[in-house]
């Protein structure tokens, strides 16, 4: 979830008492971890979550499966509660095209 949520962060996550919006960044049960990721998108009862510096959505996933909401961070023992979620800028963005793309390359050059 960088640049949101930075290696050592803490975030602190509150019960969901409604479905989550897209934007928001939630507490998720996989059946191989738990995660925090950010909802993309909400259609019919099935969420689409995706991690900020991933290229492609993560499987569909009832909202059954969400625990709770980030609500605030902890981050070098400073509580951050609203100017934490910076969200995917086009700049993280853009880093997350280049490096799926050299990995590309390198996997290719690879099998000579």
């Amino acid at each position: 979830m960088w640049p949101s949520l930075r290696s050592g962060d803490l975030a602190g996550v509150e019960p969901l008492a409604r479905e989550p919006r897209p934007g928001e960044v939630v507490l998720a049960r996989f059946d191989h971890a738990l995660v925090l990721h950010r909802v993309k998108r909400c259609d019919a009862g099935v969420l689409a979550l995706r991690g900020d510096n991933s290229p492609s959505d993560d499987p569909p996933l009832p909202p059954s499966r969400v625990l709770g909401l980030v609500r605030s961070v902890r981050r070098s023992g400073v509580v951050l509660n609203d100017d934490w979620d910076s969200g995917p800028s086009w700049l993280g963005r853009l880093r997350v095209v280049v490096k799926w793309r050299l990995a590309a390359l390198l996997r290719r050059g690879g099998r000579s």
